[in-house]
């Protein structure tokens, strides 16, 4: 105990010194990091100069640090901020690689950097002394720069470059023709052109070849001749020089080109050929025909039937040489069979028969011909015609027994094919003169079966609750609802309104819960009772979920609805969402009126300030989608090209902008974006190609889509994301320009990239076949369809049909609609109206008859046009009865009214039939339901009851319905012009006309000069009526 004592004062008496103590020894662990170091210090004092030594030969052996490699590390990384923190660096460097700025300078657009300040920074490096100032640098840095499209960035560093004295060479201008080609600025390239000369510079074959687009571009023929014999012939795209023979063509200077071809620097292709024979048919020039086949046989070019065609019509009257040509069409014809003689081919030669009186030549075509092959009957007819025409009735008679009148194998008697109105007429003629009743009888007796000739055809060719808070009253009913107890829940809503009434929350949890049960219709009814309610009036929150649920509704009375309740937001005056703006913008449609289209677009004007990226692409597919060019246009000025433009910087959105300016067919704004999107090195994605190339390719600059295409190829960051989509687009261009070679070469240039074509893209190909008179090779597209695993769809052959028609051959159009129906897939109304069209245009009044029936019997319901071709089919069949009887069933069967254009066609059809008295009345009939016809026809129908059948007073009530004199609405007046000749001939008739009435001609007088108070008549006219009605006319007020 003493000794825990005294421990215990000594340690009291030590206490000062152990804190100072404690003290010390923190601060030494603190300063040194450890409380041995004086002692490891004497340790280690000999180890530590080798390691200083050791650290020093690191230091030696490590190479110094490079700004140029670290760039080009961190931009293959993407981490473009570290490659402009990088630049000061680089900057100190007086031979900075090309290549290092080109990525410092791509790295500094990537980061939204505008090209005034990216120039300022190489203007520094340019300027300071000891830097590289060569030409051969400033194009290094060129070329990877042009690819992002800165036209502005591009000439600012050629601009730099000359600043300190570094001039433009070829290259240099080279680079920058590719630039304005790739932007389709063509004016520049003109411009360049005129600096290549000034600064006496030669251009490469590739600037050559880009002014010569340009001058192609121009229609510039001499332009383009001096750019083409820059180039060698082997640099120049077989198509570049197409264009430049069919531009020399178009400009009837064919023979400036003629050199080129014959040293074959243009390869002559059999388009170009069937260009320029149409060319030396126009200005009959044998002698350049004859050297145009000497060259085209030099260099075996092959020849199709409109090849052989335009032969036989440069051959004139020369019978020998178009039977020469007629053998040889027949030995190397481009169809199925050998042997067989194209229908061109054969039309051509009896339009030559006819103009010679070569008889013989029709003989010996007859032997060609063939019954059995459904394309010959357009041949067939043509050759009965001739016969006919040519006086020679038994000849006709013989070649109707032969090719059609003939039986099968079994002796059962085939079916005719369908015959024109035309050669029914001539054959009849001729069997009476050769007194063959048979054929009469034949032809007018026998019942037309169009289903068996198709087919022989065919085969030939193809609680209870008391007292509870409001949210317990919520709770309850969404578990009624949640367990589909929809008695129990109406009930316990009751009970809640009978107890304590409904608060605001539990009205919008109540409509929530309806809308998540799809209940739209007690969720309307639950709103309808907040507007009953004061105290409960519905916000913004009670309409977003509830217009945007109807919308998505498939029942139309939801979707007006939905119209209704915006209508009933904007009176209300509450703001809406960008949910509910967007949710009606996608609920546009084409067919949408302008009432629904105007709600919202206003309700999107109210919320301009929210406008973003997706609200800004909604608004203008809307547009597109409803097919609105004025409104689009109007949105692409307000929202992308105003003060208040929007911000874009998503591929998708990109899209949009390209396809908008496409439709408003304003491609440079569709380049305009492209260039952005490029400069910003935003990776275009497949929809944005598409997008890019279908607004190019759809406003005739195909060649341009199709190099930017090309040039996509070339990019490995790009290459992947073209597809056939891309390509369908380029081939449905070139089809519709005509130019076939070109549809074939993009086709096989697709599959080399490994493209797999897709049913669209048959389908396009399909369409070019069509459009361009080569259904010869309908058979081999079908073949590679299958051979790719892809059958043949609905549209596939209604294009197919469309061709057949436009070739005149409608035995295989008829065939091919039997195949339809025996297929998958029924035939629609597009195909029905495509073989509508072909009957009309061959005069096939009867098969056009079948059609229609055929068409009701399956429950299609004819449309306008469907309508319209029928009447006017059977107006040239002088069936006017019939045509309107046709319109009247139609539209009481599916319960329609007939529009304008139908109306129209009826009224036309009474004009060619003479029927004005019927066809004003119709008039005045569909008048009064507004459903009227085109002036033109109106004033044709006045002039026709005046001069024909005498009835100037229907006249003047036809004027006055014309007018809308007997609306008694100024406003509807005011629409229509009075044609002050035409109100002269009704007065005047009604003044000396048959059944004339000088009072109907005062009033009729009095009402158009209320009208027009200046309507200008000839005095004696005027003076005439007044005194026919005794000068009562008062004047107008």
């Amino acid at each position: 105990m003493n000794f825990l004592c005294q421990a215990q004062e000594l340690l009291s008496d030590l206490s000062a010194e152990i804190v100072l103590f404690s003290a010390a020894f923190l601060l030494q662990f603190f300063l040194f990091g450890n409380v041995v170091w004086p002692w490891r210090r004497r340790k280690n004092a000999k180890a530590r100069p080798v390691a200083k030594a050791h650290a020093h030969d690191q230091e030696q052996a490590r190479p110094p640090w490079c700004p140029e490699a670290a760039i080009t590390a961190a931009f293959e990384k993407g981490d473009y901020v570290a490659v402009v923190r990088k630049w000061p660096a680089l900057q100190r460097n007086k031979q900075a690689p090309a290549s290092i700025v080109a990525q410092v300078v791509e790295s500094m657009q990537r980061l939204r950097r505008d090209s005034a300040s990216i120039l300022a920074e190489v203007h520094g490096l340019v300027h300071r002394p000891g830097s590289v100032r060569s030409v051969q640098y400033l194009n290094e840095l060129l070329a990877p720069l042009a690819r992002s499209l800165d036209v502005d960035l591009v000439q600012g560093l050629v601009e730099v470059f000359a600043s300190v004295g570094v001039k433009a060479d070829s290259t240099t201008y080279e680079v920058l023709a590719q630039l304005y080609l790739a932007t389709r600025s063509f004016d520049e390239v003109k411009k360049l052109r005129l600096c290549l000369g000034a600064d006496g510079l030669e251009p490469t074959s590739r600037t050559s070849l880009v002014l010569l687009k340009a001058a192609l571009h121009a229609a510039n023929l001499d332009e383009a001749l001096r750019c083409f014999r820059e180039i060698a012939a082997s640099s120049v795209p077989q198509h570049v020089g197409s264009q430049l023979v069919e531009l020399a063509c178009r400009d009837r200077r064919l023979v400036d080109v003629l050199p080129e071809l014959e040293a074959s620097m243009i390869p002559m292709t059999m388009e170009t050929l069937n260009q320029i024979l149409s060319e030396c048919i126009r200005s009959k020039d044998d002698s350049l025909t004859t050297k145009v086949l000497d060259l085209a046989s030099s260099q075996s070019v092959e020849k199709n039937s409109r090849t052989y065609s335009l032969l036989v019509r440069a051959a004139g009257s020369n019978s020998a040489r178009i039977r020469q040509l007629l053998e040889e069409a027949t030995s190397s014809g481009d169809e199925a069979g050998s042997g067989v003689v194209d229908v061109l081919v054969a039309q051509a030669v009896l339009g030559a028969c006819a103009k010679t009186g070569d008889v013989a030549l029709a003989e010996r075509l007859a032997e060609i011909l063939r019954a059995e092959e459904p394309s010959q009957v357009p041949a067939i007819l043509a050759l009965i015609r001739f016969y006919a025409d040519a006086q020679l009735p038994d000849k006709a008679c013989q070649a109707f027994d032969r090719f059609l009148n003939h039986k099968d194998e079994c002796g059962k008697e085939r079916r005719a094919p369908p015959m024109d109105a035309r050669t029914k007429h001539s054959l009849l003629a001729a069997s009476s003169a050769c007194g063959r009743e048979d054929i009469a009888i034949v032809l007018e007796a026998r019942p037309f079966d169009r289903k068996s000739y198709s087919a022989d055809v065919a085969g030939d060719s193809l609680s209870a609750a008391k007292k509870l808070a409001p949210s317990a009253w919520t709770t309850a009913i969404e578990s009624c609802l949640e367990s589909c107890d929809l008695g129990k829940a109406k009930e316990l809503i009751k009970k809640m309104r009978r107890s304590d009434g409904v608060d605001f929350a539990t009205y919008n949890a109540l409509m929530k819960a309806f809308l998540r049960r799809g209940d739209l219709d007690a969720a309307l009814n639950i709103l309808e009772e907040m507007h009953k309610d004061d105290c409960c009036s519905p916000s913004n929150a009670s309409y977003q979920d509830l217009v945007a649920a109807l919308l998505k509704s498939a029942k139309e009375g939801h979707k007006i609805k939905a119209n209704e309740l915006v209508a009933k937001m904007q009176t209300e005056q509450v703001t809406p969402t960008k949910a509910v703006v967007n949710a009606l913008l996608r609920n546009l449609k084409p067919r949408s009126n302008s009432a629904e289209v105007n709600c919202a677009m206003q309700l999107a004007d109210s919320i301009k300030s929210q406008i973003d990226e997706g609200l800004l692409c909604s608004i203008l597919e809307a547009g597109v989608r409803i097919g609105k060019t004025s409104l689009v246009k109007k949105k692409l000025e307000l929202l992308c090209e105003g003060e208040d433009r929007v911000k874009v910087v998503g591929p998708h959105s990109f899209g949009t902008l390209m396809k908008a300016y496409g439709f408003t067919k304003d491609v440079a704004g569709a380049w305009r974006c492209w260039k952005e999107m490029s400069m910003q090195h935003i990776k275009p994605t497949s929809i944005t190609i598409g997008c890019m190339v279908e607004a190019i390719a759809s406003n005739g600059d195909v060649d341009g889509a199709h190099e930017l295409v090309q040039r996509l190829l070339e990019d490995v960051n790009t290459k992947s994301q073209v597809n056939a989509v891309v390509y369908g687009s380029i081939l449905k261009g070139f089809s519709r320009a005509g130019s076939m070679d070109r549809v074939w070469e993009t086709f096989e240039e697709m599959k080399a990239h490994n493209i797999a074509p897709t049913l669209m893209t048959f389908n396009a190909v399909m369409d070019g076949c069509a459009r361009n008179g080569q259904m010869n090779k309908a058979a081999q597209l079908i073949s590679e369809m299958k051979a790719c695993n892809i059958q043949p769809s609905l549209i596939t052959q209604s294009t197919m049909i469309k061709g057949l028609c436009a070739r005149g051959d409608m035995s295989a159009a008829f065939a091919a609609l039997e195949e339809i129906k025996r297929g998958k897939e029924a035939p629609d109304e597009v195909v029905y109206n495509t073989m509508m069209d072909g009957c009309l245009q061959a005069g096939l009044f009867d098969d056009g008859e079948w059609l229609l029936d055929s068409m009701m019997a399956e429950g299609i319901a004819p449309g306008q046009q469907t309508l319209s071709t029928m009447v006017k089919l059977l107006a040239t069949a002088k069936r006017l009865d019939k045509a309107f009887k046709m319109a009247e069933a139609a539209s009481s069967k599916f319960r329609f009214r007939l529009g304008s254009q139908v109306v129209s066609a009826l009224v036309q059809a009474c004009i060619s039939c003479r029927a004005f008295d019927r066809g004003a009345r119709f008039y005045l009939k569909m008048h009064s339901s507004r459903s009227s016809p085109d002036i033109k026809a109106c004033q044709a129908l006045i002039r026709g009851l005046l001069q024909v059948c005498g009835k100037p007073q229907l006249a003047a009530e036809m004027l006055r319905s014309m007018l809308c004199l007997d609306s008694g609405s100024s406003e509807a007046t005011q629409q229509r012009a009075v044609d002050e000749e035409l109100a002269s001939e009704v007065l005047l008739g009604l003044l000396e006309g048959r059944g004339g009435a000088p009072t109907v001609a005062a009033a009729l007088l009095e009402e158009l000069k209320s009208l027009k108070p200046n309507l200008c008549l000839t005095g004696s006219l005027e003076r005439k009526v007044k005194d026919a009605c005794g000068n009562k006319i008062r004047p107008p007020r």
